[in-house]
């Protein structure tokens, strides 16, 4: 998760830093936040923040007192990357591709969150959707014709065919980041928001709304504070993983 976390910028590791903020475990918040700081101007310290960060998700990716047992026993608390994303995926109910690096499973968990999302909606809910979003009509009318001629086998791939990686990206960020909010609170995702529109100003139409999610999350149900941590963490270092391309299985 390192050589992920090394792609961050600092608005990421800011987003990345107030989500792992808590006032109750096992991690150093001060530490943490001091180094956030330094590491705007400093080598050193954006290394340690990595260290850091990359630690603490470890932290919350086991519960507290399954991470001290480790702890006491093996003098290591914290689960694997692999253990966390796994472990995400059975909470959001959706299965990837064993195998590869923890960039490009993160890649694969948040690609079929999104398919899950798209698939969740008609032909007809997905033209309003995207045409909200500024999608041009011609491109999207294709879309919509492709849709009900082919069915919903896969809805992602079309979306790239026909509009681009570019703009893919933007819808899978805006997804994504809608899905966040539902976790953490829209409040609290407001710079969230404002960091994918930045990134997408053809996104300005649809102000703080973003996306409207459909009902097949609406039985999402987070057990314990940690999926709160764990599960926005994950996805939005999927997005993170996205933006230079997707990484090839080795």
């Amino acid at each position: 998760m390192k050589t992920l976390l090394a792609k961050c910028t600092t608005e990421d590791f800011t987003y990345l830093s107030e989500t792992l903020e808590s006032y109750f475990s096992f991690t150093d918040d001060k530490k943490r936040k001091k180094l956030l700081s330094l590491s705007k101007t400093d080598t050193k310290s954006r290394k340690l923040l990595i260290e850091t960060i990359d630690s603490q998700i470890k932290y919350f990716g086991s519960s507290d007192l399954a991470y001290l047992k480790r702890h006491l026993l093996q003098g290591n608390g914290a689960v694997s990357a692999s253990e966390i994303i796994e472990d995400v995926c059975e909470k959001l109910k959706v299965n990837i591709k064993l195998g590869g690096s923890v960039e490009s499973r993160l890649e694969k968990l948040v690609k079929s969150v999104v398919e899950k999302e798209l698939l969740s909606k008609t032909p007809e809910e997905l033209y309003k959707a995207f045409k909200e979003m500024g999608v041009g009509d011609i491109d999207n009318e294709q879309i919509l014709e492709h849709l009900k001629k082919n069915g919903k086998v896969a809805v992602l791939p079309v979306i790239v065919q026909f509009l681009g990686p570019e703009i893919a990206l933007g819808i899978i960020e805006t997804i994504i980041i809608t899905l966040i909010a539902q976790i953490i609170g829209r409040e609290a995702a407001k710079q969230l928001v404002k960091e994918v529109i930045k990134r997408n100003p053809w996104l300005n139409a649809l102000g703080p709304a973003l996306w409207v999610v459909s009902g097949a999350w609406l039985a999402f149900d987070l057990q314990g504070p940690a999926y709160r941590k764990t599960v926005p963490i994950c996805l939005y270092l999927g997005i993170v993983a996205l933006r230079d391309g997707e990484e090839a299985d080795s």
